[in-house]
């Protein structure tokens, strides 16, 4: 009796006292500790504005491949730290009727990157330069120059080839790209003035929505609209284009075309990236369905592109080695294969291979 008294006792003042250890049974499982608030994730960065040229930027990374023929150089010269020359030779190819081609210019980019100087020349008597220039941290300044000396020079007993006199070609560009909207302005030559403006409005921070208008001062002045939109979210990308031109086939004829064209790309994985473009026509009515892909290593890209209009092509390029190309056009018993060596500077001591 006595000791169940003090048992009991002991009970009732170890309850009392904070410094009382609880016990726990064996069999009994404390309680399991909650899980973080999923807030605590870090979200996914937003996704900055984009000029409306870039508005499927993801597709144009597929769709756009460099194809050649022939046997193809491209050397570099590194000069100083910021200064390089750059050699590319072309031989078998069909750009010219002499069958070779050789072209030469500097590359000049400034420490911070917020200038960029490229000129080129060529046996050709083909001369380009661009220059970019960064002010603060949303405005840029572009501007670039394709001249044909063949076809600028007064030489009045060499007949000047429509072609070559279409090279001639001087624009500049003015790009201003914001937290929500991104302008353009831009001006140019080429054999008649081109004027155009562009503006890119993010609405959500997934979906941009946009316009371009072109002013050509061709029959009085004739104007190409455009309109788009880009909506990303994770790893898929959607985006469309609907332009509307002057029917080429009837120059100053009233009459215009209006084309659709609508993009998705699938980002797979880090490296690996999946899409698919539909494009329709009206009052055509012609439709085209493309299917490419692209894998990227660290210094090397494989893109391959597949469409309905008989077109077949794919190109494999190792910056710090060799390239390959190859492109068949079935519809038009045209093909194109070609291969390409990239020569580089030597790394100096303690620089990574």
């Amino acid at each position: 009796m006595e000791r169940r008294n003090r048992t009991r006792r002991g009970r009732i003042f170890g309850s009392l006292l904070p410094t009382a250890p609880s016990l726990v049974r064996a069999e009994e499982v404390p309680p399991a500790p909650m899980p973080e608030a999923a807030s605590d994730a870090k979200p996914e960065p937003e996704e900055s504005t984009v000029q409306f040229e870039m508005i499927q930027r993801e597709w144009q990374n597929l769709s756009m491949q460099d194809n050649w023929d022939g046997f193809r150089i491209e050397a570099q010269n590194k000069v100083t730290e910021t200064l390089q020359a750059t050699h590319s030779v072309f031989l078998g190819t069909r750009l010219r009727e002499c069958g070779y081609l050789y072209q030469f210019g500097p590359a000049f980019q400034s420490q911070d990157g917020r200038t960029v100087l490229v000129a080129r020349t060529g046996l050709d008597g083909g001369v380009n330069a661009r220059v970019i220039q960064k002010f603060g941290k949303c405005w840029e300044v572009k501007c670039s120059s394709n001249s044909d000396l063949k076809a600028t020079l007064p030489i009045v007993a060499l007949p000047i080839d429509i072609k070559d006199a279409q090279r001639n070609m001087h624009e500049g560009t003015v790009e201003y790209t914001g937290p929500q909207r991104a302008l353009c302005g831009k001006l140019a030559w080429q054999g008649a003035w081109l004027a155009g403006g562009s503006f890119v409005q993010k609405l959500l921070p997934q979906l941009h929505l946009g316009g371009d208008l072109t002013l050509v001062g061709v029959n009085g002045v004739t104007s190409i609209g455009q309109v788009g939109m880009r909506y990303a979210e994770g790893k898929n990308i959607v985006s469309a284009t609907l332009n509307r031109t002057p029917d080429p086939r009837i120059p100053g004829a009233p009459n215009q075309l209006h084309e659709l064209r609508m993009q998705f790309v699938r980002k797979v994985t880090e490296r690996l990236s999946l899409g698919t473009e539909f494009k329709f026509s009206y009052p055509d009515k012609e439709s085209g369905l493309s299917l490419g892909y692209e894998y990227l290593f660290r210094n090397a890209r494989i893109q391959g592109l597949l469409d309905t209009d008989g077109k077949v092509s794919c190109s494999v390029h190792d910056m710090t080695g060799f390239g390959f190309s190859g492109m068949i056009d079935y519809a038009r018993g045209d093909y194109k294969f070609g291969m390409v060596m990239h020569v580089l500077p030597q790394p100096e001591p303690g620089q990574p291979q």
